[in-house]
């Protein structure tokens, strides 16, 4: 029953990404087709959907309904500039449109994903999108890699950072993340020490585990922000949204994966639960219920992506690592007689395994590698009924804004990247061309968000992809909506045209470089579709 309804989940989940990436390109469409009836201009055919099987004139448009429900599209000869004799679908000589009409029939396409973005923002301001950390306006260095450059910088774990590039911050530890990945110049983090502050500069590495994408080498202690469950655990036994967890059994939580493994070591025997509400602190006795028959074997430790290397950066000194004598910093070689090159691969290792001793080989700094026998620990997952997380409700325009600066800020990033790699810049950027996503990558992660049940941040999602696509439609490039108000813009300045011929030449090149860049795009999110849903041979063994 649960492969059934799981078969179920992932149809509901492909049928929810086809209908968001149609809609959002069919509503362009529609703008554009609406304007042209509007302005007058002859509309040869309207579509829904792909390959159609079905059509019908009336009132000289052709309408018609596809096959393939990927959007539509709306045929509008008289838009097109780069023709010496325009002609509608029957042959008929159509004469040349005003400026005027060709501007706000290519503007009306752009202006219609911004309003339909604007209406799917206020679902989202209403519903609110769920954040894994909540917003905070200082943040403790929990963890540090001794290896990446805050560390050479001097950042030290308990600093407290307060500013930002010189600025106070009230973020996520995700917008923190963006920080870093958007940066082009060196990042300033002002730390609270021992009373005293004090500036950390440094550059941001690039991180495998993020494509080589620039991310912080070090984490901070998150808030454990509780949103109870109606009716459920947590709501029943008093505590409220926005409860603070600072311990459980007197022993202090610093992140999302000690609460957890605290739940889970309660073997659904009471636990005492010390949160903070506001100014005071308060305790909770509560029973976890176990959430899975299925348990997990689990050699409690903290891993990370070094050189292609599965390294535990931190290990729990309760847990079996500890015990066998594994250090902090070890690289995991193999556990039982399995090549460890990815977290996956230790996940393989360890799947089956119900706490019976197992052989894990581990090297410190390159050294000699030593053999020990652990025995992980095998333990349920336990819960309260309640999500460790905030929802956020960011209003329809912050939402805009949102999308405008990240869409700026990727495209500077993409040109640093570029002016540094010949020398015409000393800004530096870790963002590629390589990076960005096309429609298989924003369907892979609308795919994930509703599967998972995450159902605001996939709406959030379909209002990133209305406002990027009205965002990138209008740069004034020939081929997009952009050029022909361009062209437009300038036959109205000049009350001439451009030459045909010109325009012509012009869009050829663009075309081609847009197709490329379309085809490079969608190979890097064909790779990440690969490396993403299908198993490797090592996890299959």
């Amino acid at each position: 029953m649960e492969t059934f309804s799981q078969w179920l989940l992932n149809i509901a989940s492909i049928l929810f990404v086809v209908f968001a990436l149609g809609f959002c390109i069919f509503i362009h469409e529609f703008g554009h087709f609406l304007a042209a009836k509007w302005r007058k201009l002859h509309v040869d055919a309207f579509s829904i959907g792909f390959r159609p099987f079905w059509k019908k004139r009336y009132r000289g448009v052709e309408y018609r309904l596809g096959y393939l429900p990927f959007g539509g599209y709306c045929e509008i000869p008289q838009i097109d500039a780069t023709g010496d004799e325009i002609k509608a679908a029957d042959g008929t000589v159509l004469p040349r449109a005003k400026a005027i009409d060709r501007i706000i029939t290519a503007a009306a396409g752009p202006l219609f994903n911004l309003l339909s973005g604007l209406l799917i923002a206020i679902i989202v301001w209403a519903i609110g999108i769920p954040q894994v950390t909540p917003k905070m306006r200082e943040m403790t260095v929990h963890a540090i890699d001794e290896t990446g450059p805050e560390y050479a910088a001097g950042l030290r774990v308990g600093d407290k950072i307060v500013e930002v590039n010189g600025k106070s911050f009230h973020f996520t530890w995700k917008e923190f993340m963006e920080e870093n990945i958007y940066s082009v110049e060196q990042m300033k983090l002002t730390v609270e020490r021992d009373g005293k502050r004090q500036t950390i500069t440094y550059r941001p590495r690039p991180s495998s585990k993020l494509e080589n994408i620039a991310a912080p080498s070090f984490s901070v202690v998150v808030p454990m922000e509780l949103v109870p469950e109606r009716g459920g655990i947590a709501d029943r036994a008093g505590i409220r949204a926005g409860d603070v967890v600072i311990a459980v059994n007197g022993k202090a939580i610093d992140d999302l994966a000690e609460f957890q493994l605290a739940l889970n070591r309660s073997h659904g025997n009471q636990v005492t639960l010390l949160v903070r509400r506001g100014d005071k602190e308060m305790n909770f006795n509560l029973t976890p219920q176990k959430l899975s028959d299925e348990g997990r074997a689990m050699l409690q430790v903290s891993m990370q992506m070094q050189n292609n290397q599965v390294k535990a950066y931190s290990i729990d000194p309760q847990g079996p690592a500890a015990r066998a004598g594994i250090p902090a910093g070890a690289t995991l070689i193999k556990i039982g007689g399995k090549t460890i090159a990815s977290f996956d691969d230790v996940h393989a290792a360890l799947d089956g395994n119900r706490g019976t001793p197992i052989e894990v080989i581990w090297s410190l700094n390159g050294g000699e590698e030593t053999s020990v026998i652990v025995t992980p620990e095998y333990l349920y997952s336990y819960g309260i009924g309640a999500n460790v997380m905030s929802i956020d409700h960011p209003t329809p325009w912050s939402q805009l804004v949102s999308t405008c600066e990240m869409s700026w800020k990727s495209l500077r990033g993409i040109c640093v990247g570029i002016g540094h790699k010949f020398g015409w810049t000393q800004k530096q950027s870790s963002i590629q061309v390589k990076h960005m996503s096309g429609p298989l990558g924003i369907g892979m992660v609308l795919f994930d968000s509703v599967r998972s049940g995450l159902i605001g941040y996939a709406l959030y999602f379909v209002v990133i992809i209305s406002f990027a696509l009205a965002i990138f439609n209008l740069l004034p490039l020939p081929v997009l909506d952009g050029g022909h108000i361009l062209f437009g813009a300038i036959e109205l300045i000049f009350r001439r045209p451009l030459p045909t011929r010109l325009i012509r030449y012009i869009s050829y090149v663009f075309m081609v470089l847009l197709l490329g860049l379309m085809l490079f795009v969608t190979f890097s999110d064909g790779k990440r579709f690969y490396h993403k849903y299908i198993p490797s041979s090592e996890a299959e063994k």
